[in-house]
């Protein structure tokens, strides 16, 4: 997605993303989606029926300092409950991966809970590699207001 696709970027949160609380979306605004579709380190597709969103997929190009090769952090991927097992994840993956393979990244990840079966079964079925060791550890810090 990119500018000028703030509307279909909104409904797709908003019907996809309906768990996070509403205090949670206050930037879901248009001016708001058309800074973050203009930001060309941010990828967001989605993946439509007709013209109702039924799948998205969210990315973060990060540079590094030791090589001129970049990276993806893959976010974060949401599939409407009536579509899953229908190939939708796996198109908006594949669709991802040659992204990564046109702009030369040297390589993508992504995190979850082993408890995730359903993603853990994804990201296998799409060519994802495990961490055979175990040993990978997510932590995460949130800011100490007051």
């Amino acid at each position: 997605m990119s500018v000028g696709d703030e509307a279909i970027a909104k409904l797709a949160i908003q019907k996809l993303k309906n768990e996070a609380p509403m205090h949670l979306r206050v930037r879901l605004d248009t001016e708001y989606l058309r800074e973050f579709l203009s930001c060309e380190r941010n990828y967001f597709l989605v993946t439509l029926i007709g013209e109702q969103p039924v799948g998205f997929i969210l990315v973060y190009r990060l540079m590094r300092v030791d090589r001129d090769q970049d990276v993806m952090l893959f976010y974060e991927i949401v599939v409407d409950v009536k579509n899953r097992n229908h190939g939708v994840g796996k198109l908006l993956i594949k669709e991802l991966k040659n992204i990564c393979r046109e702009e030369k990244i040297m390589k993508m990840w992504v995190l979850t809970n082993r408890s995730n079966l359903a993603a853990v079964g994804l990201y296998k079925e799409t060519g994802g590699i495990e961490d055979e060791s175990g040993d990978e550890v997510s932590f995460t810090y949130l800011p100490d207001y007051e």
